[in-house]
């Protein structure tokens, strides 16, 4: 008996949810809405040249670190290039790093190949899924 009330509650909990989806998609006229979010206010000229559309977030940087690297020797490369780490990612010694001066993100690439301990240095693009 308890199982047969239970199945009739999951059956209409589903119905209710599945018309609730339907209801929202009707309200809306089939569209999705605008996203709410409002891109950054601090963008600079790293636009892609069709449109201002930008390439990456100005004044950030993505280093990956070679393997073995330590702490050490990451703070003497931000030290040196005037970098703030932001926030490790999800790669092991790959960083999002800051611009701390008015260097560009290009120059400050191009020093990152000089040093030994950096497997990579890029922009932090902006990436658009559709």
């Amino acid at each position: 008996m308890k199982l047969r009330i239970f199945t009739h509650i999951v059956f209409f909990g589903l119905i209710l949810i599945i018309s609730g989806c339907f209801g929202f998609h009707e309200m809306t006229g089939g569209k999705t809405p605008p996203p709410t979010e409002k891109p950054p206010e601090n963008m600079d000229n790293a636009t892609s040249g069709s449109g201002g559309v930008q390439k990456y977030v100005p004044g950030q940087v993505l280093v990956k670190l070679k393997p073995g690297t330590n702490r050490s020797a990451l703070k003497i490369l931000t030290r040196d290039l005037g970098l703030e780490t932001l926030a490790p990612l999800n790669l092991p010694g790959t960083y999002l790093m800051k611009i701390r001066g008015n260097e560009s993100v290009e120059s400050v690439v191009e020093k990152l190949k000089a040093y030994d301990m950096v497997e990579y240095g890029e922009p932090n693009y902006n990436l658009k899924t559709e």
